[in-house]
């Protein structure tokens, strides 16, 4: 499955890159599809990687490559939740005039066998509605300094299950 998505958001492209990849151990402040998050030191990368807890479960990933120069990050997932097979994502910031800037995301991520087979039809929008969602808080957070509601509830009801409040 493959997906491509921008969004525009009325803040410098430095803001949105610092949100991104200096703060990326911190996807858990913003993404209402990240509950928890912390960066980790990964034998043979130069740039480390992630775990995070998600809406599909626990996830790690390792950062391939990163031009800061540039604003891209690439990363792959190499500890999948059950449904998942592989995924691998690409990030671009993009400054389109003073005060604002655009961010691109290109995702390709595979199913493992069974949950495609018995679950596809399902999972497939889910995963696409995440990650408009996902754009959607990352757009919210940037402009406003604060987490979008979508992301308090998320918390919430996340936080909940674990047996203590959110943050």
């Amino acid at each position: 499955m493959e997906i491509k998505k921008t969004v525009h958001i009325n803040a410098t492209a430095a803001a949105v890159w610092k949100t991104l990849y200096e703060n990326y151990g911190q996807a858990c402040d913003w993404a209402s599809t990240v509950n928890e998050s912390q960066l980790r030191k990964v034998s043979g990368s130069q740039h480390g990687g992630r775990t995070c807890s998600t809406s599909l479960g626990q996830v790690s990933e390792i950062l391939d490559h990163v031009n800061e120069e540039k604003m891209e990050l690439s990363y792959h997932v190499d500890d999948t939740p059950f449904i998942m097979k592989s995924a691998q994502a690409d990030w671009k910031v993009t400054p389109t005039a003073v005060n604002t800037s655009s961010v691109s995301m290109h995702m390709n991520m595979e199913l493992a066998t069974l949950p495609k087979i018995l679950m596809g039809w399902m999972i497939k929008p889910k995963v696409r509605k995440d990650i408009d969602q996902t754009l959607e808080d990352l757009k919210f957070y940037v402009e406003n300094g604060k987490q979008s509601e979508a992301k308090k509830k998320s918390d919430a009801k996340y936080f909940k299950k674990k047996g203590r409040k959110a943050a």
